[in-house]
C-alpha cells in the first residue's frame, strides 16, 4: 500500500498504519454515533481531518470511542485492519 492509501493513527503513543478506506468507514460509524457522546463526535472529527492530512493523534477519550465503535460494529466489516486496531488499543 502506498502512503496515499494509508493513514497513520497515533493511539495514545502507539503508531498504527490503517488503510484510508477503513479510516473513512470508522469516521462514518463514529459520526453516526455522535449523538451518543462527545467522544464519538470528537473521534469522527479527528478521523475526518486525518483523511485530509494523512495523520491523526487520538487521546484517551477518542481511543475509548474507537473501541466502542469497533465493538458495536461488525469487525469483519472493517477487515484485518480493525482487528489490528483492536489489538493495539487493548
Amino acid at each position: 500500500m502506498t502512503q496515499a492509501e494509508t493513514i497513520e493513527i497515533d493511539l495514545a503513543g502507539k503508531l498504527i498504519v490503517v488503510p484510508r478506506n477503513v479510516v473513512s468507514e470508522l469516521a462514518a460509524a463514529s459520526a453516526a454515533r455522535a449523538r451518543i457522546s462527545e467522544r464519538h463526535r470528537d473521534l469522527s472529527l479527528r478521523l475526518g481531518r486525518a483523511l485530509e492530512s494523512g495523520h491523526a493523534e487520538l487521546g484517551q477519550g477518542e481511543v475509548r470511542a474507537l473501541c466502542a465503535v469497533l465493538e458495536e460494529s461488525h469487525l469483519d466489516g472493517f477487515g484485518p485492519a480493525a482487528a489490528e486496531l483492536r489489538r493495539a488499543v487493548a
